[in-house]
Order: C-alpha cells, then structure tokens, then sequence
C-alpha cells in the first residue's frame, strides 16, 4: 500500500473516531455558513450529526438529518467498487462516469435542496 493511500486511511480514522466521540453540535466542529447566512438548509446541513449518528449505529437518526447523504452510501459504494474493477465491467463503468449520470446526480442534488426548504424535511 502506497503511503498517500495510509495517509488518506489514518486521516480517515481519525475523521471517524473525532465524529464518534464528539457531538457535531459542540464548538469544535463547523456550522454551516449558507444556513448562517440566509437560514435553509444547503444540501450537506446536518451531514455531521449523520456521520455521528450512523458511527453510532443509529440509521433511523441519521436519515432524519441528512436523508440524502445516508440514501448516497450505496450508490458511493458501487462507484468505488467500479473505480476499482472498471476492466471487469466497462459498461457499467462507462454509465457511471456518462455525463447524463452526472447531470442526474446534480438535479438530485438540487431537488433536494429545494424540497428539504419548502417541505422543511
């Protein structure tokens, strides 16, 4: 294993053990400045208190913080097994990295963004 893939795994574990041990709600952790700002929620509000939730288990939590970012593990998976095994399958690979997935990935993201105010999700 090449040391910038350590680095990136230790930085990782300590991103993880700091979210476990530590509520996003305390001082050390960022508040988000678009909802400072003009009070909606972006599209990332509540990804910390998901991140702490889902470490500790607690699926139910998380999905009432950050619905979209939890519903994104799957499909984050798929994509770095693809990453990985795109010899394998090259088609799938291919419709994965299509502009068409990317262009669907962002109106998610943008409709998202705009339910969660209007609907107050």
């Amino acid at each position: 294993m090449s040391k910038k893939k350590i680095l990136i795994l230790v930085l990782c574990l300590c991103g993880a053990i700091l979210f476990f041990v530590l509520d996003p709600e305390s001082a050390i952790f960022i508040k988000c400045p678009f909802y400072s700002l003009t009070g909606y929620s972006c599209p990332g509000c509540g990804a910390q208190r998901a991140i702490h939730d889902l470490l500790h288990l607690d699926i139910a939590g998380a999905f009432r913080h950050n619905a979209l970012l939890v519903s994104s593990i799957p499909l984050i998976a798929v994509v770095m097994i693809l990453e990985r095994r795109k010899r394998s399958y090259p088609r799938l690979y291919t419709l994965f990295n299509s502009p068409l997935f990317l262009f669907l990935l962002i109106a998610l993201l943008f409709a998202w963004w705009i339910l969660r105010n209007v609907f107050q999700i």
